[in-house]
């Protein structure tokens, strides 16, 4: 790929003003092992095509600050490798001070405790969660990749590795990760991040994130049209909900039954989550910082000065990969014209996965000035043609309600975007209508053996003055709500080669997402509406509960709904996590394992 910083000369003018910065150095040294100060806006992440012998990422520590060191460079790389291609990446453990990390997510002191979770005749037993120590050990998950979870490959369930200081729980302090990804995994934008539980989130707002780009056909196809391409990463620095506010400064959700229009009579929902005293509303979430490939976004109406600017050879296209490694911060993307008018984008992929039928066939849908949205975990892969000559467009992301007890997401811009000179040789992209081998082809067409409902669902920690417990469960009698720990035995048992249907229901007033490793899956319905061409994806934000149309035992709610249909392979065999990818949620419970069993043999046992 050709590295474009800017690609105009007014554009370089205002990139070498905003890169004054003399402290910006990611050169580690024994004195700054993860560099010196903050990327300017504009900066470009390094990229590493490994060698047949692999890579080293070195886990390095500064304070409050934790980076991805390859050779000498403290700027976690982009790996980027051809489809099919083998990955071995050896992860090495040098931090130094594990409290520090603890100390980026620990709870605030408030005054009023929660009260015991009640259990009323009918409701699902609540066992409340316990705090995951934080050793200082961490371990690598490629999201999105097809590999079994099983060592040497994307096992985040037993491979860890040790700090350079503190207790040696793992046994090691480096181990060898040995991807052998399937041919016919989809070529597209997926990352890497720690998945130790309890402490992902603390771990990624201090800097462990970072990019893979796996090539194919269509980036060869891309390239031989002229069509470059950029990878922006959005990165979140600080998570200011973190602790949510005690009973006595909450108010309960509003609900249609105070109305005298509302229904007061509806279908009772069997099985329900218990809400009486758990769907409230919290207005303490302060406004998180995040960056794009690691300069700060600026809060409030950021200058022109203060942003990236990114030149697109005038008449011609670029491609943007765009991954949201925001610990919780969602993305509703755009491109605004000077008129304050959305610009068309073209949408090439989500989640790695290329637009395409079940057969695996390229869809190729008209440019739209629909906001994307890109949840936390996410990807998304897009065509941005140049502005016209002498005008310029902005990249946003749009203000979100992530619901009334969830996170405040205002709108904010993100990247300046001109036309730069013209570029030679420019063509249309040459399309392919065959269908292309990929490893999720036909899953629509599979028969369905077996339907689910899954279950999110929050609590107040009894006896806490702000801590909240968070739940992800199989909705099905004789449930017990219980936060994951750590050897936990599976929530749900699978044979390899069956295919599944699940509905991800969310009881609470916030957005949640729902990711499942290894597996992408079609979304087929949202909130009950069909998806017209359900997209294949690893990550999918499941809408927050509203207070109309349905009554449970305790309550007037309705949960928000996504059903999703997906498949077990048999080269996936083993212990698969499910979980809400906002990661502080997931380090406090909401999360759980699928044992997928290989077809003719006995259970896995750990």
């Amino acid at each position: 790929m050709i590295r474009l910083f800017i690609a105009s000369i007014a554009a370089l003018a205002c990139f070498d003003a905003q890169a004054a910065t003399p402290d910006f150095d990611t050169h580690s040294t024994p004195a700054a092992p993860c560099g010196t100060g903050t990327p300017p806006p504009g900066h470009v992440p390094p990229e590493i095509r490994p060698s047949s012998g692999g890579l080293t990422l070195t886990v390095r520590q500064d304070g409050s600050r934790l980076c991805y060191v390859a050779g000498d460079d403290a700027d976690a790389p982009v790996i980027r490798l051809h489809q099919g291609d083998p990955l071995a990446i050896t992860l090495r453990n040098e931090i130094t001070d594990p409290a520090a990390i603890e100390a980026v997510t620990a709870p605030g002191e408030l005054k009023v405790p929660n009260p015991p979770v009640p259990q009323r005749p009918g409701t699902y037993q609540v066992v409340p969660s316990m705090k995951h120590p934080i050793t200082g050990a961490t371990n690598l998950h490629v999201h999105g990749f097809a590999v079994p979870p099983v060592a040497p490959q994307d096992d985040v369930m037993t491979i860890c590795t040790d700090p350079a200081v503190g207790p040696a729980a793992c046994g090691r302090r480096a181990y060898t990760y040995r991807y052998r990804m399937p041919r016919d995994m989809s070529a597209g934008l997926y990352w890497y991040h720690p998945h130790v539980h309890g402490a992902v989130q603390a771990q990624m707002l201090m800097g462990l994130t970072g990019a893979i780009v796996v090539e194919g056909p269509d980036d060869d196809a891309r390239r031989a049209a002229g069509i470059d391409e950029r990878v922006l990463i959005v990165r979140q620095t600080q998570d200011l909900d973190a602790g949510k506010a005690p009973a006595a400064s909450m108010t309960a959700a509003p609900s249609d039954s105070d109305s005298a229009s509302a229904p007061q009579h509806g279908p009772v929902i069997a099985n329900a989550i218990d809400t009486q005293d758990e769907l409230l509303c919290s207005s303490n979430a302060g406004i998180d910082q995040i960056s794009l490939n690691g300069a700060t976004i600026p809060l409030g109406e950021a200058p022109d000065e203060a942003l990236a600017h990114y030149a697109i050879p005038q008449g011609g296209k670029q491609l943007w990969r765009i991954l949201n490694a925001a610990t919780d911060a969602f993305l509703s993307l755009s491109l605004i014209g000077e008129d304050g008018k959305p610009l068309p984008i073209e949408v090439v992929a989500r989640d790695g996965s290329p637009l395409a039928d079940d057969a695996g066939r390229r869809l190729h849908p008209p440019p739209t000035i629909e906001a994307q949205p890109v949840p936390p975990g996410g990807r998304l892969e897009i065509l941005v043609a140049a502005p016209p000559a002498g005008t310029k467009a902005t990249l946003v992301t749009h203000a979100i309600d992530t619901g009334c007890a969830g996170d405040r997401l205002p709108e904010r811009r993100l990247a300046i975007v001109s036309a730069g000179p013209a570029a030679a040789g420019t063509a249309a992209v040459a399309t392919d209508a065959q269908p292309h081998a990929d490893f999720y082809n036909g899953l629509l067409a599979r028969k369905t053996d077996k339907r689910r409902v899954i279950a999110l669902a929050e609590y107040p920690h009894p006896g806490s003055t702000d801590q909240i417990d968070f739940y992800i469960a199989e909705r099905k009698p004789g449930a017990v709500l219980r936060p994951y720990m750590m050897g936990d035995p599976p929530a749900i048992t699978v044979h390899a080669g069956t295919t599944e249907e699940w509905v991800i229901e969310n009881w609470t007033n916030e957005l949640h997402t729902f990711h499942v490793h290894q597996v992408h899956f079609r979304v087929l319905e949202i909130d009950g509406q069909p998806v017209a061409q359900p997209d294949l994806l690893d990550v999918v934000a499941v809408p927050y509960a509203t207070a109309t149309g349905y009554r449970s035992k305790e309550g007037p709610v309705r949960p928000g709904r996504v059903r999703v249909k997906m498949t077990f392979p048999e080269s996936l065999a083993g212990d698969i996590p499910f979980h809400c990818h906002l990661v502080d949620h997931e380090d406090n419970g909401m999360m759980a394992v699928i044992r997928v069993l290989p077809a003719g043999r006995k259970p896995i046992v750990r």
